[in-house]
């Protein structure tokens, strides 16, 4: 990332901090909780029976791999 913005705006490297995002890693972890969290869980409830896990999901197809499959497999192992 560091030499990708050396040779973007063309300085010298040591005029350039990179801070990384503190709210990454929650945004993905929470974004895997989303699925079962909006029923109740992990306490049980009826939504949770009748309507997880889902079978339509609309998003984006820039993210539909990672993101999709992040929140699929989280989800199922966490719910068993």
């Amino acid at each position: 990332a560091l030499e990708n913005a050396v040779k973007k705006v063309n300085v010298d490297k040591n005029k350039i901090t990179l801070v990384q995002d503190e709210d990454v890693l929650d945004t993905w972890f929470s974004s895997g909780l989303f699925p079962m969290s909006v029923f109740g869980w992990p306490k049980s409830s009826n939504e949770l029976d009748a309507f997880f896990p889902g079978t339509l999901l609309e998003t984006g197809n820039d993210i539909l791999f990672f993101w999709v499959a992040r929140m699929v497999m989280m989800s199922q192992t966490l719910t068993g």
